[in-house]
């Protein structure tokens, strides 16, 4: 009685199954088609400005960033402080490529596993049952690869295109943030900043591919800074803002950091 009752149910659930497999097969191949195509023609057609010191100026620029030919961040000092310059990714050949490729193998893995996947839905819809795997892992695994793969995209191009300024002055620091052509920006009281923090913990924004996160800590709170830094060009722009308003930059656990 209860094997007639599972093959009934089996039964009935073929049709729905072979709608779900087909339509996310096909909605999710779809998707990543569409995606990459843009994906690809911002990385080879869209090139943002490269943000250069204007003529005439000596090149203040930190000696670590300073070795390569066109620094990518800019440090300049100012009357009364200094000004931070982070450009999009994007604007550098080199950079541009490493992107797309390191997009390109997103885009693959996650097609070949959803093809996987598929063929794992196409046997339950065929045979009834849940021998290749389970099914609360064959959902979660879909789920996974369904949410996982488009926001990896969508955060190389978030980390491709994003641009930065950080300025100090002798009252405030003010700090614009530029993604998917939306500007953010905060401003913090000079006598409210209580110091510069480098630390490992998950800060925004979540698509920085440094693990070591740059912060203000004002009011006991932790305002993220320089995402699309790498972590030398982190301790470089912490130990230049430390130094233009007099607050020290610190580490976890409250030690100092000196350059590296």
């Amino acid at each position: 009685m209860t094997a007639r009752r599972a093959g009934a149910f089996r039964d009935d659930a073929r049709p729905a199954l072979r709608v779900v497999f087909f339509a996310e097969r096909a909605g999710f191949l779809l998707f990543f088609a569409v995606f990459f195509f843009v994906f690809a023609f911002f990385f080879t057609t869209v090139r943002p400005p490269q943000i250069r010191l204007a003529a005439g100026n000596p090149d203040h620029t930190i000696g670590v960033l300073s070795r390569e030919r066109e620094p990518r961040v800019a440090i300049e000092p100012r009357a009364g402080g200094v000004i931070v310059r982070i450009p999009a990714l994007a604007g550098d050949p080199r950079w541009r490529r490493r992107m797309a490729a390191l997009g390109a193998l997103v885009a693959a893995a996650a097609v070949l596993g959803s093809l996987r996947l598929g063929r794992a839905w196409e046997a339950v819809a065929k045979r009834g049952d849940f021998a290749d795997l389970p099914l609360p892992l064959l959902v979660f695994l879909s789920v996974a690869v369904l949410v996982s793969a488009p926001l990896a995209l969508i955060g190389l191009t978030a980390l491709a295109f994003a641009e930065e300024r950080i300025e100090t002055g002798p009252d405030a620091v003010t700090i614009r943030s530029t993604v998917f052509e939306r500007t953010r920006v905060e401003t913090i009281p000079l006598s409210e900043l209580e110091c510069w923090r480098e630390t490992l913990w998950p800060l925004s924004p979540w698509w920085t591919w440094a693990v070591t996160r740059l912060a203000a800590r004002s009011g006991g709170r932790l305002h993220p800074i320089a995402g699309a830094a790498g972590p030398k060009e982190k301790r470089a722009i912490g130990l230049a803002l430390a130094q233009a308003t007099g607050k020290p930059l610190l580490g976890d656990f409250g030690r100092a950091l000196s350059p590296r």
